[in-house]
């Protein structure tokens, strides 16, 4: 019989404490609109233990998950929702911290006693129970989701489960992977928000009221609800949180639990290839443009200012970013990590950063269990974008913010078969 043990604690920020996920956008929280949480759920098989942390913050540094890891003796899987209302966690660009930007590092040290707290109270309080998975769908159809660089465009609607529930047949923790940006509210809200996971976890919390949720962020770097929202708001965030909820709870009785299962836990750290930069005056030209262009946009409709907005803000980072390359930078985030949890039929893949929804696909496809799912934003965050060759020639801000190749994606995805397949 498995052990399970899960916990959850508040971790909403103070007044002041800047909110991370719009760049070049200074935002000093003005008050909780709704909790921000951090959850753990903990699995024992009697040979091997491991701990899935998830929490509703913009992503975490790899020094963060590293301290906390040598704090425990089991293997610890740490990813998160990436909502846009959350304080910043780890060490910013150089660039940004001439803008004003600044991580909290009281809030950063709340944050890791907390999570270092819920890993050992759930690790030290299990009960006897059952793990279960399945997945589900809600997408373009129920109005949720969708890609964010092409109307219609690829997107990945499943609703990933993992549940765990009690001898008695109660259900004790729901975490669902989802790829989509929790970017219902913009740059203009300076309220600490989960975003629409919040609305989730509202929706559950009564229709499954013993349950504590949990919220893993997909291959979401090309998704986003830009095509399926009529505003940017609460409103608009409780509509897609409600209906995933709803979506989640509608699957409940389709998961297939088991007893005891097979855990396999593997990991390994790799570089990537890095692009080369354009002359810096050719680079800085090219910024002036876009911000130029961005001006002009003023009157334009929703879509078309957005983005241009978001190739604006493309073009400043790659300037910044290769002022930093010019003065021998080394992003603190790299290499590259790629941690794989084995839970029976199901694997569960942890990789930094944000990545085209295209990998995580890729992923799946070559992946040798009967599910597989994909955290991103896990265990650390990295410098821009994983996207895609065919992203090149369009171009815009995931382009631009990155410090990778377009060959990138395809290192991680075979890196990744492999140590699935081993």
């Amino acid at each position: 019989m498995l052990k399970i043990g899960v916990a959850i604690t508040d971790i909403s920020p103070k007044l002041g404490v800047q909110l991370a996920g719009y760049p070049h956008c200074l935002r000093p929280n003005e008050g909780v609109h709704d909790p921000l949480y951090v959850s753990c759920m903990f699995i024992d098989n009697g040979t091997k233990k491991v701990a899935i942390v998830a929490g509703d913050i913009f992503w975490y540094s790899k020094e963060f998950v590293r301290t906390l890891r040598s704090r425990f003796d089991f293997d610890i899987l740490c990813t998160c929702s990436h909502t846009h209302c959350a304080p910043w966690i780890g060490k910013r660009h150089e660039f940004e911290y001439n803008e004003g930007v600044r991580t909290d590092e009281e809030y950063e040290a709340f944050m890791l006693e907390s999570i270092t707290r819920i890993v050992k109270e759930a690790s030290e309080n299990t009960f006897e129970g059952e793990i279960g998975t399945y997945v589900g769908h809600c997408g373009a159809e129920q109005g949720v989701g969708g890609n964010r660089r092409e109307r219609g465009g690829l997107a990945d609607p499943s609703v990933n489960l993992i549940v765990a529930r009690d001898t008695d047949k109660k259900i004790r923790g729901i975490l669902l992977n989802y790829s989509l940006h929790p970017t219902y509210l913009h740059a203009d809200n300076c309220l600490a928000s989960a975003d629409y996971p919040g609305y989730i976890r509202r929706y559950l919390s009564f229709a499954v009221p013993d349950a504590i949720f949990m919220f893993a962020q997909g291959t979401s770097g090309n998704q986003s609800s830009r095509y399926h929202r009529v505003a940017q708001d609460f409103e608009e965030a409780c509509r897609a949180g409600t209906t995933l909820g709803v979506a989640i709870y509608n699957c409940l009785d389709k998961v297939e639990y088991k007893s005891d299962m097979e855990i396999k836990l593997d990991s390994i750290e790799i570089d990537l290839p890095q692009r080369e930069w354009l002359d810096e005056k050719e680079a800085y030209d090219r910024m002036v443009y876009f911000q130029e262009r961005f001006k002009s946009l003023a009157d334009a409709d929703y879509i078309t200012y957005r983005n241009a907005e978001l190739d604006m803000f493309g073009v400043e980072d790659y300037y910044g970013m290769l002022k930093e390359a010019q003065n021998g930078y080394v992003d603190p985030n790299l290499p590259f990590e790629i941690q794989t949890v084995v839970l029976g039929d199901t694997a569960i893949v942890g990789l930094q950063g944000e990545l085209f929804v295209e990998f995580g696909l890729a992923i799946k496809a070559d992946s040798p269990y009967k599910n597989t799912y994909v955290f991103c934003l896990s265990n650390g965050s990295i410098p821009g974008y994983i996207y895609t060759p065919d992203a090149v020639d369009d171009g815009g801000y995931e382009v631009g913010n990155s410090l990778f190749t377009p060959d990138a994606g395809s290192v991680i995805v075979k890196t990744t078969t492999e140590l699935l397949n081993k």
